[in-house]
């Protein structure tokens, strides 16, 4: 990005947050008070839409009343909410939100209008958040950090008690400031499909594969990746091969990414289509295996049994942890240990 942008950016934004008002600084949160929420994460990748639904789902279990609000990045982040009844309206901002000034400007006027009781700052160190939240003019402001970066904020909740990764930092930061439970389990990642979604995509699947059999697993494999989260073809062939030899009547297949090219030619593939039928398409699979990457988020949030692999990102901050979800560190491991790994997963009938 240009750094004359960025300062420019960085500029606007610390005057922005100048002109929030403090009021209520630590004061106790009446969450029976609660009728509409802010919730705040303009990131633009897929992943991050994706790490927002723990944090919905703990607003639909602490505030069962409230109305929530997003402000998200990319326009399909509407797509990907869909299943949250709680979820009233989606808004979206653009990466570079100074670019597209009447889109800003009403954002502007309408955030101080619609009556927020709760908002919140769900990201990491994002200006953009930090001024959808005080701009809000909500009774409450809660965020994570301290000192200077507690600007606009009534709650100022420390990094150290939000933990690292995530999607779980701002259900702990929600958690902290209600004073409730902290230590309970966070929920996974949920894109909450629906049944004819499912059917569709099990119908798919099965013509590609045939139906579903515990001795014969159907097993997909997600081989795209950007920059250095990106695994070369010789190590799917290598752990094809691994895979093929510890459980020798798997059934294997590529999902293809949205480019239309295949990674893996000697495999049947089956193409992403929209989001949500590629979710669904990922959850009709016994397992799937993933390189580091936004079909890796969308896989998790389909519930599949995942093994998401890294060797660049730091799993602690960014890896799959639901139920049979794991993320395998790579660079240690021969095919294999990767291969055993991932067919640990696998339920079992």
């Amino acid at each position: 990005m240009n750094p004359d942008w960025q300062a420019a950016r960085r500029a606007v934004a610390r005057r922005l947050l100048r002109t929030s008002a403090q009021a209520d600084i630590n004061a106790p949160i009446d969450a029976a008070s609660i009728t509409r929420v802010l919730v705040a994460r303009p990131n633009h990748r897929l992943g991050n839409v994706l790490l927002l639904t723990p944090l919905l789902q703990e607003l639909e279990r602490l505030l069962p009343q409230a109305r929530v609000d997003v402000l998200a990045g990319p326009p399909f982040a509407a797509c990907l909410l869909d299943g949250y009844a709680a979820v009233a309206r989606v808004d979206t901002l653009s990466a570079r939100p100074l670019h597209q000034p009447r889109a800003l400007w009403a954002l502007w006027r309408a955030l101080p209008r619609r009556g927020y009781v709760l908002a919140l700052d769900a990201a990491e160190h994002s200006q953009s958040a930090r001024w959808a939240a005080t701009r809000s003019a909500a009774r409450w402001r809660v965020g994570m950090g301290g000192g200077d970066a507690a600007a606009g904020l009534t709650h100022a909740v420390p990094y150290a008690r939000c933990g690292m990764h995530q999607a779980q930092m701002p259900v702990r930061m929600l958690r902290a400031a209600l004073g409730v439970d902290p230590d309970a389990p966070v929920p996974p990642l949920a894109l909450r499909l629906r049944a004819t979604e499912r059917a569709v995509a099990e119908a798919r699947v099965s013509t590609l594969l045939g139906l579903r059999d515990a001795v014969a697993p159907r097993i997909g494999l997600f081989a795209e990746a950007t920059g250095t989260k990106r695994y070369d073809s010789a190590f799917w062939q290598a752990l094809i091969a691994a895979l093929r030899a510890q459980m020798a009547q798997v059934r294997l297949a590529e999902i293809v990414p949205a480019h239309g090219q295949p990674l893996l030619p000697n495999l049947p593939g089956l193409h992403t289509a929209p989001l949500r039928a590629a979710a669904a398409v990922c959850a009709s699979f016994d397992l799937l295996i993933a390189a580091d990457s936004g079909l890796m988020h969308l896989a998790a949030a389909s519930g599949v049994p995942l093994a998401g692999l890294f060797q660049a990102t730091d799993p602690s901050r960014y890896g799959p942890y639901g139920a049979r979800q794991r993320a395998l560190v790579t660079q240690s491991l021969a095919s294999a240990d990767i291969a055993r790994a991932a067919l640990q997963l696998l339920p079992r009938a």
